[in-house]
């Protein structure tokens, strides 16, 4: 065989890969989950700073979704670790308050290079760890989105 042959398949090979990977991305949350809303946030903790995009993907019916997590970790401004992971979690509600529960926790391998314990850090561990809790008020914002807040302490806005 010509290397030429060889470069082809594996290149072809690695196209039908990325196109497998894009429908089951679309298959298991695009379909699944049809509500959806992004946040994006930047943390500061001691010499940490995180940029941290929540996209939560969620179905009102079955009281459970993804939220895939992504983003970077810089200490003393250097590059520490890649975030990118997906939350698969299920709800229950008490009016506006809303208990989140971590069921899964898929990292993407070869992308995620943050230690769990580094992202305990700054996020919660509903983020990190399956089986955690967190409890958010959630406050419809009408069409845009909601904000998210503790108490009457707001902390993020989800928009859609």
């Amino acid at each position: 065989m010509s290397k030429k042959y060889i470069i082809l398949c594996a290149a072809i090979c690695c196209l039908l890969g990325m196109g497998a990977a894009l429908v089951y991305h679309y298959l298991r949350f695009e379909h699944t989950y049809k509500e959806e809303c992004s946040i994006s946030m930047v943390v500061y903790h001691k010499n940490v700073h995180a940029n941290i995009t929540l996209n939560f993907m969620y179905s009102l019916e079955k009281q459970q979704g993804v939220v895939a997590v992504s983003g970077n970790y810089l200490q003393d401004d250097k590059p520490k670790g890649i975030i990118r992971r997906d939350v698969s979690y299920d709800w229950t509600e008490n009016q506006d308050v809303y208990h989140l529960h971590s069921t899964k926790i898929d990292k993407y391998e070869g992308m995620e290079t943050l230690p769990d314990a580094l992202l305990a850090s700054i996020l919660p561990d509903f983020y990190v760890y399956p089986n955690e809790n967190v409890s958010y008020s959630i406050l419809n914002q009408g069409e845009r989105g909601f904000l998210f807040t503790i108490g009457k302490r707001p902390l993020f806005y989800c928009a859609r």
